[in-house]
């Protein structure tokens, strides 16, 4: 499991307006982290595109394995067990991976 991944995950159980169900999630995460931890920091996608700032926008390519476009909800980041993953789909691009990571940085900085 490496940072940029696309992974099919098991959300259930969730609370409240958390993202829930089967659905990609693309590992944020670095590689030492995923290596050494039974743990990944992730971030879901969603098909309904709300177009939030800084968010990227994915669209399917064989490389990501998506099927439809998706957005990529980096204010749901969450850590989750790593037998929370299913399936592996694909990786992003490098710029949408850097787009999301400075979308996160920016939402944890004052």
């Amino acid at each position: 499991m490496k940072q940029g991944e696309i992974w099919i995950a098991d959300l259930n159980p969730v609370k409240g307006s958390e993202q829930a169900g089967r659905r990609p999630v693309v590992i944020l995460s670095g590689n030492l982290m995923n290596q050494y931890l039974p743990v990944v920091i992730t971030a879901p996608l969603t098909s309904k595109i709300k177009n939030y700032q800084g968010n990227p926008i994915l669209n399917p390519t064989s490389k990501n394995g998506l099927k439809v476009q998706s957005e990529l909800m980096v204010f749901h980041v969450r850590s989750m067990a790593k037998d929370r993953l299913i399936e592996k789909l694909g990786v992003v691009e490098n710029t949408e991976l850097n787009r999301a990571l400075e979308t996160l940085q920016d939402l944890t900085t004052l």
